[in-house]
């Protein structure tokens, strides 16, 4: 039975939460493994290595984000095709988006082979780090058409309105993650680039099955397969979309470089309380990411459908479960900082770091939320101005917070967090007065 949702119709709110719902445990049960892969390597392999696998993170995510930003924006066009009830523009956009990624990811992982290197020493990372960086950050960029062939059907599927399916592929790709990890880690012997090996074979063999899952039970995959052939003007569309998208979150992942650099210069206690405090930013946002997730399929399909106006009771909804969600946490880090850093690490310095600057940010996790969701609302009407908008204040932002807060006296190196935390209201701003500004409704990708 299709799992598929269309959005058009219906209330709004029990739409968004029952796509939301589903697809927010999925994505924390897998930064869960994820975060079970880096107790791994901080525990089994030293917290060296911990710090070495960190000091990548952001710089990898320039290039990796690039391409999820191509594949994302591709699945938009998917999801106003779809809602258009076009089926042949619809199976269309899927090969031709699917195409134009693969290409993309293909060109952005031999750049990225090349420039790793140059760019890790240029940022300052510490040569006791530097050689487990290299090999990690070059074990996952080289397999990166990996990580996309993963996740094109994910987005494909989320855009026809199926929250569920690729939760099950998710799960698969968590447990196998982990259980490669400990082979490679104890069997093995082989490093962080082991576990960066691990990652790519659990993300090929989920993406394969969910590839072939996909084809088989829905129509426009099985067309878009067999008999959609390449169209110029949906290319444009999709390029007119997913290459301003792919740049913004680039640019993103660009100022958290930037910031990378600065954070480099504090030392390795310093890295790996960043490193732990940016996993567990990373496992709480995933609802945010839902929410939006679900806000930027529901409007692009009532784009599609030329639908505007369903769409400000979806946000309105969101944001009142971004304002609960936001408490709870600041509860949680303000009251159990330590005993969630003491997962990560036993280094009694990095715990103490960690503390403090998860207790700086958790208090702008509402920012953060209502920035992703707007964002994610924006993307879906296809407004590739704001996309690029976006990733220029979060870059500008970054650079401007990090260099001169860190510097003022009695700030230092919370300064690095105090960063995260403004540029989470600046950009939420951004959101808030492009939002208000109804520009966004006449940003459709395809009308």
């Amino acid at each position: 039975m299709s799992k598929q949702t269309n959005m058009t119709e219906g209330n709004p709110v029990n739409l968004l939460l029952s796509f939301a719902v589903p697809l927010m445990f999925g994505t924390i049960f897998q930064q869960s493994f994820i975060i079970v892969d880096r107790i791994i390597v901080g525990h089994l392999i030293g917290a060296e290595a911990f710090s070495a696998v960190g000091a990548t993170g952001s710089v990898s995510m320039v290039f990796t984000s690039l391409c999820i930003g191509i594949a994302i924006g591709s699945g938009i066009v998917v999801s106003q095709f779809y809602g258009a009830n076009d089926e042949d523009g619809t199976a269309s956009a899927i090969r031709n988006g699917t195409v134009i990624t693969i290409l993309c990811t293909i060109i952005i992982s031999i750049l990225a082979l090349l420039v790793t290197k140059p760019i890790l020493i240029l940022l300052n990372t510490p040569a006791s780090l530097l050689e487990d960086s290299i090999n990690y950050m070059s074990t996952s960029l080289g397999g990166l058409v990996v990580v996309i062939l993963y996740y094109i059907p994910f987005s494909v599927l989320r855009s026809l309105g199926d929250a569920k399916t690729p939760i099950i592929f998710l799960a698969l790709c968590s447990i196998l993650n982990i259980l490669f990890d400990l082979v490679f880690v104890l069997l093995f012997h082989t490093g962080v680039e082991g576990t960066a090996v691990a990652s790519l074979l659990a993300q090929g063999i989920a993406g394969i099955l969910c590839f072939a899952y996909a084809v088989k039970q829905y129509s426009y995959f099985e067309k878009a397969l067999k008999e959609a052939v390449f169209d110029k003007e949906i290319a444009k569309q999709i390029l007119k979309v997913c290459i301003p998208m792919g740049f913004q979150y680039s640019l993103i992942y660009l100022s958290s470089s930037i910031l990378q650099w600065v954070i480099n210069g504090f030392g390795t206690s310093i890295i790996g309380a960043f490193t732990a405090t940016s996993q567990i930013e990373n496992l709480i946002q995933q609802p945010f990411t839902a929410l939006g997730t679900a806000i930027a399929t529901y409007t692009g399909q009532n784009m599609g459908a030329g639908k505007t106006g369903r769409i400000r009771q979806g946000l309105s909804a969101a944001l009142k479960i971004c304002m609960i969600y936001s408490f709870i946490l600041l509860f949680i880090f303000w009251g159990f900082g330590r005993m969630v850093m003491n997962i990560f690490v036993s280094d009694a310095d990095i715990i103490e770091n960690a503390v403090k600057g998860i207790h700086i940010t958790s208090t702008f996790f509402l920012a953060l939320g209502v920035g992703q969701v707007l964002r994610y609302l924006l993307n879906g009407v296809g407004d590739s101005v704001y996309s690029m908008i976006n990733g220029i204040v979060e870059i500008v932002c970054r650079i401007v917070f990090v260099f001169t807060l860190t510097n003022l006296p009695y700030i230092g190196q919370w300064g690095i967090w105090w960063t995260t935390a403004l540029t989470w209201c600046c950009t939420a701003l951004l959101g808030v007065c492009r939002y208000t500004g109804g520009k966004w409704k006449d940003r459709s990708a395809l009308f």
